[in-house]
């Protein structure tokens, strides 16, 4: 009995370890790169003669970070060009400020501070550039201070550390195994597309969900992530830049679609509230016969190009039909109170917003991922420099709050060093400057912080062992490099999850600070023990500054989001140069909702709020962008005052956006109320275009007077809880 369940047991455990070594596998040849990419970066260092060879190897271990060859490339690209950026910083430091000590240091601190500021402003892959720029100046710099006429020395030592590490760690994984942006970079936008079909149903569904928000944060955050993977894959393949322009439209129009599904689906929510059986019916027909088009989702073995591009001639046809089953269930309900009727029209034009959107969105997936056969034209320096064709909105008081948190660590420990006189304290120095600059790009920063410390504190200890008992039993290099390969083992796979990856990263890195690899190796315990300690005590200050400096300012980043918010709409209401207002008013609001979705947790901010409030905003700055386009272009068949009118509801808008004041938003309503009666009554069956221009303004006048209504908005909400308070 025991033999045949022997025998039947080993089939389940060859399927477990199949599926374990399926899983594992990736990072376990991530892994072994890295441990030959870093042993190469020591060999060659030590075989130039150079005096670091720990510089080079930190540089493998912080690029390869990424699995994926692109994203080693992108980053290592970024890690040299802010390294150069950061000693020639550097070296003007020292060569100004190396007989002040005390204003060296308050110099250093503000640097660093600002480009930690920079970093957190922007946000983007390429603000890692940043992040080595501020710390490379310490790097450069504090080594140098006692001794100013070795700066030079030492820049160039530094940076051919970093080009020999970066080099290597690119080659390693381009080169052996390599694992490429591309397909990864396909098949995430693949599901999330799939995601927003499945969304698009749930929220337009008969059942009205109750967590429809956070389906919405969830598809933006999958659209940065794709937007991250772009940015490697542009360095890695050919196509991908030629097509650069394709993903910037898809990029755009997926998040136009969110936007005009969440006005729809407030529509929705406002009319099974207030509408009767009847009317409801009615819109429920209208958004039925559109969700019949769209795909429920994209499945694994199926053609995304096919699936997406099928619905693209139906969806034509029911934009082209629009307005017809607009009038038409109008007329259904003629006998209906206007009230009533009203839910129909800003069904209609909502739905017209969102078909246009999908249908942009599908076309421009569809042309993302088909060859382009256009001829070269774009530099791979002329992409790396324009990622993105908008500028992405930010938060200028969060990216302060991180600079700030930067340069109270960096003083903290460098007045601490000055005014003990610590020989070795540069070291804390260093150590405060590098992971200061790094946690503000941690989703986490304070957890990060912590991690890095633990991670700090073993890799010293591993390093103390390695150094002083394992080091002098051997003499070849072969046998050097087996030893050091297998802590960096331990910390690149301990990289590769989520939850322990800045632990890896701080045991990696700070192992190759402290065990000093060197030329020549030296045997000095003490020194070794006064180096860990630096490390580990610059550490502890950066994760106590940003855990006790303002740690819980969500609230008031939150308001400072809500300004920027208002401020885009104000713009939109009061800017005279109309032809350029909606290509930068969108995509300024576009980059700010993709910069909420993927705010870090440190900033403490209440995403689902702020994200609802910036597309209701990109609704009513749009409508009121079309109206004043369409009052161009149909002057002569509106009434003689309406320019006043016109003018009086930009203004009553500008405001109510502005001051956000219950007074503000009745005269908003008043005024809305007031244009929209004075707009000129248009027959249903009158096609002529104008005609359907005047019908398209008094529909967006009902959405408009819909968002002033809606008293469950997270942006009147706001306004309203704040004047509350301050009363």
């Amino acid at each position: 009995m025991n033999f045949d369940a022997d025998i039947a047991a080993w089939p389940r455990w060859r399927d477990e370890l199949r599926q374990y070594w399926s899983d594992d596998y990736p990072r376990f040849r991530h892994v072994a790169k890295v441990a030959i990419a870093a042993t190469l970066a020591m060999g060659l260092c030590m075989r130039l003669e150079l005096r670091g060879p720990g510089t080079a190897m930190v540089s493998c271990v912080v690029v390869m970070m990424f699995q994926q060859s692109g994203m080693v490339i992108a980053r290592g690209f970024y890690r040299g060009l802010g390294m150069v950026c950061g000693s020639v910083a550097g070296l003007v430091l020292v060569s100004l400020f190396s007989q002040a000590s005390w204003l060296f240091l308050f110099v250093l601190a503000a640097w660093i501070g600002l480009c930690v500021f920079g970093s957190s402003y922007f946000r983007n892959f390429q603000s890692y550039g940043f992040l080595l720029t501020g710390y490379a100046t310490a790097i450069t710099s504090l080594p140098t201070l006692s001794n100013p006429y070795g700066v030079f020395d030492n820049l160039v030592y530094t940076i051919s550390e970093v080009v020999i590490g970066v080099a290597c760690a690119s080659l390693v994984s381009a080169l052996i195994l390599p694992r490429r942006v591309a397909p990864d970079l396909y098949a995430a936008s693949r599901n999330n597309l799939g995601h927003l079909f499945a969304a698009i149903h749930t929220l337009l569904g008969a059942e009205l969900p109750k967590d429809g928000f956070g389906t919405m944060l969830d598809l933006l955050r999958e659209r940065a992530n794709v937007q991250s993977l772009r940015v490697g894959a542009v360095f890695e393949d050919p196509s991908i830049r030629l097509q650069n322009h394709a993903f910037i439209k898809l990029d755009t129009s997926f998040v136009d679609t969110l936007a005009s599904a969440h006005a729809l689906h407030q529509v929705i929510a406002q009319a099974s509230v207030e509408a009767n059986s009847r009317t409801m019916r009615a819109a429920n027909e209208l958004i039925g016969s559109l969700l019949a088009i769209v795909p429920t989702g994209i499945a694994p073995g199926a053609s995304p190009e096919l699936l997406v591009d099928a619905p693209s001639a139906p969806l034509a046809g029911f934009e082209r039909s629009l307005n017809v089953r607009v009038d038409a269930a109008l007329k259904e309900l003629e006998d209906e109170p206007a009230c009533q009727r009203v839910f129909i029209e800003m069904t209609g034009a909502a739905l017209h917003g969102f078909v246009g959107n999908l249908r942009e969105l599908c076309r421009s997936f569809v042309e993302a991922r088909r060859a382009d056969q256009r001829p070269w034209r774009q530099s791979v320096l002329h992409l790396i420099t324009h990622i993105d064709s908008t500028r992405a909105t930010s938060n200028r008081a969060a990216a302060i709050l991180n600079g700030v948190r930067a340069a109270a660590a960096v003083l903290s420990v460098g007045a601490m060093w000055l005014a003990s006189g610590w020989v070795g304290g540069s070291s804390a120095l260093v150590s405060v400057a590098i992971v200061s600059a790094l946690f503000t790009l941690a989703p986490d920063p304070v957890v990060a912080s912590w991690q890095m410390f633990c991670g700090c504190v073993a890799g010293a200890i591993v390093g103390f062992f390695i150094a002083f008992f394992v080091f002098p039993l051997f003499d070849s290099f072969a046998l050097l490099a087996a030893c050091m390969a297998f802590p960096i083992v331990v910390s690149s796979y301990l990289n590769t999850f989520p939850k322990t990856a800045t632990l890896g990263l701080g045991f990696g890195v700070f192992f190759c600070y402290t065990i000093n690899i060197a030329n020549p190796v030296t045997y000095h315990p003490a020194e070794f023990l006064d180096t860990a300690f630096g490390l580990s005590l610059g550490i502890a200050a950066a994760a106590v500054a940003f855990s006790t400096i303002v740690p819980l300012a969500g609230d008031w980043i939150s308001r400072q989001y809500l300004k920027q918010i208002r401020s885009l709409v104000t713009k939109s209401a009061r800017d005279d140069d109309l032809e350029a207002l909606s290509h930068r008013f969108e995509s300024g609001m576009r980059g700010f909702i993709m910069r909420i979705a993927s705010a870090p947790a440190g900033e403490r901010v209440d995403q689902t709020r702020l994200v609802a409030s910036a597309f209701a905003a990109l609704e009513v700055g749009r409508a009121m962008i079309v109206i004043r386009q369409d009052t161009a272009r149909v002057a002569a068949r509106l009434p003689n005052d309406w320019r006043a009118l016109e003018h009086e509801w930009l203004d009553a808008m500008a405001d109510v956006f502005s001051a956000a004041t219950p007074e503000a938003r009745d005269r908003a309503m008043r005024a809305t109320q007031q244009a929209k009666r004075a707009l000129p009554h248009v027959d249903l069956d009158d096609t002529i275009a104008d005609a359907l221009i005047a019908k398209r303004m008094r529909r967006l006048m009902h959405f408009t007077e819909l968002m002033l209504k809606d008293d469950m908005l997270p942006l009147w909400q706001t306004s309203a809880a704040a004047n509350g308070a301050s009363a």
